[in-house]
């Protein structure tokens, strides 16, 4: 008896340790999707009966957890990115899940004030509250639930109606819904056969959705224009590009002569940070010699410096060249990594970069403006921007003229992050870009995964990880606009109005029944 008193108090910390557990082992890289099912069920019985600042203890536990074991090669890239010492990079690593770790200490603090009291069914305030947490907290490498089930297209095809977080709440009501039906019948209430049916005609639903829109966009996608590229992988990390440019990019140059001349390309493309370009204009011409001489269109990541009006930018930037090397178009990239491509207050400190020797100093691109090859428009952004859908959503809006792009290109450098997870996770959740716009998307990266994938959100074809490869593929040219597109994340609002509707009427309930002990 007194080992079990003993033992009871630490099984909701317990609980929520395997909750995290399994959140990084379901997510994408790990790749045992139907974990992500039920790796949020631990979490709701460990809060059930909690208040609700311990639900929030409980829950940030298990985020930290989770983001601690699925953001392990952070520690590389501290290392790597702003030449941090392994102690230093192993904090930075804890403060980075701690901080994502919030996202689940919200959700369970939120899930247990609107469900204590009776009332509220806990299957639909988890995946109400979980959307509108995940929507806006703000986080340095967004890690949204949805993206664990990308292996499963027929789950997935709802992005196009409401985004990948659509899919989020998806797979937290999936979650929540098991957890009720094992908590009902452990307290010996019975089956609560209403929540199975919802959830049965839910998931028949969202799975028919699936299977329509799957067809139709593959039709769509047969009967569209076609561009056929070539991307190459030389293998060679930034730490290579660092110290041999001039070998990197003749490595570069050699492997796009070699695949041009086994295989006709419309256009070839390099990953991203691969040339150092000093332009006085953008609108400019470059030596042949510098793209290979390979007689096609090259879109490839620069290091670039333009002086305009006296005063000289650095960018980390990505450029279209036709086969004579005249500048198409450029796009600099918007979203920049903090301590790798800047330091935060770095302009009002600048010792800060004295202090962190291998964080560049680059200047934040301000165009939306989509990239013309003869007459298609597409659509370019560079490494990690492809994890935010709302930046992309933004470029897909087509500039001041609204040409609407027909493929989404990312150049990309995985290397700071070694042989680990990341570049599969990257890839996960840049494929519902796709998904979210009806697009392919291409992606270029100097040691992989470069990778085609399709407007459904399917991997067509890849490299491997640290390999030397070139991958030739032919992608659709695909017009039209999503539900997303134009609605952006309304599911978001939606919940977060929800909840913060739940909030005020818990709150005043509260204080109407404060007012009735008082009298």
């Amino acid at each position: 008896m007194l080992q079990h008193e003993t033992i009871k108090p630490l099984l909701p910390w317990a609980a929520a340790l395997l909750g995290g557990l399994l959140l990084f082992l379901g997510y994408a890289g790990f790749d045992h999707f139907y974990l992500e099912w039920v790796c949020l069920t631990p979490i709701l019985w460990a809060v059930r009966d909690q208040r609700p600042g311990r639900a929030f203890l409980i829950g940030w536990v298990a985020g930290t957890v989770g983001h601690a074991g699925g953001f392990y090669w952070v520690i590389q890239m501290f290392q790597q990115f702003a030449g941090a010492p392994l102690p230093f990079a192993v904090f930075g690593l804890l403060l980075l899940a701690a901080a994502n770790g919030i996202v689940i200490a919200a959700w369970a603090w939120g899930t247990r004030v609107l469900v204590r009291d009776g009332g509220w069914n806990v299957v639909w305030v988890a995946p109400v509250v979980w959307t509108a947490v995940e929507k806006f907290w703000p986080e340095i490498f967004p890690n949204y639930l949805g993206a664990s089930q990308y292996l499963l297209p027929h789950l997935t095809q709802i992005a196009d109606l409401a985004g990948i977080l659509g899919v989020s709440f998806l797979v937290v009501y999936i979650n929540s819904t098991i957890y009720w039906v094992i908590t009902c019948w452990l307290e010996k209430r019975g089956v609560p056969w209403r929540s199975v049916a919802v959830f049965a005609v839910s998931l028949l639903l969202v799975l028919g959705y699936g299977e329509l829109r799957i067809r139709a966009v593959d039709r769509e996608a047969a009967q569209a224009g076609k561009l056929t590229v070539g991307l190459v992988q030389t293998n060679r990390g930034a730490a290579d590009n660092h110290i041999e440019p001039d070998v990197i990019l003749r490595e570069h140059q050699m492997m796009s002569q070699a695949l041009v001349a086994g295989r006709k390309a419309d256009l070839v493309v390099w990953p991203e940070g691969i040339m150092r370009v000093h332009l006085t204009s953008r609108e400019s011409t470059l030596p042949t010699a510098a793209l290979g001489d390979l007689g096609t269109p090259l879109l490839f990541g620069a290091c670039l410096r333009v002086s305009e009006g006296g005063e000289v930018r650095t960018s980390n930037s990505a450029l279209l060249a036709d086969a004579s090397g005249r500048i198409l178009g450029s796009y600099d990239k918007t979203v920049l990594v903090p301590f790798g491509e800047y330091i935060p207050f770095g302009d009002i400190f600048p010792a800060l970069y004295s202090w962190s020797p291998y964080s560049s100093r680059f200047w934040r691109g301000r165009s939306e403006e989509p990239l013309r090859l003869g007459s298609h428009v597409l659509s370019v952004n560079i490494c990690y921007e492809d994890i935010f859908p709302g930046h992309i959503r933004k470029l897909m809006r087509g500039g001041r003229d609204k040409a609407i792009p027909e493929a989404i290109f990312n150049l990309t450098n995985d290397s700071w992050y070694g042989n680990s997870t990341e570049p599969i996770e990257h890839l996960a959740l840049a494929s519902f870009r796709s998904i979210e716009n009806r697009r392919s998307l291409v992606r270029v990266t100097n040691t992989g995964v470069s990778a085609v994938v399709d407007p459904v959100g399917r991997i067509v074809s890849r490299t491997r990880v640290w390999t030397r490869e070139v991958l030739v593929d032919t992608i659709p040219l695909m017009k039209g606009r999503t539900v997303y597109a134009a609605a952006g994340d309304w599911i978001g609002w939606l919940c977060a109005i929800l909840f913060a509707c739940g909030i005020v009427m818990k709150a005043g309930g509260s204080l109407r029944r404060e007012r009735n002990r008082s009298v």
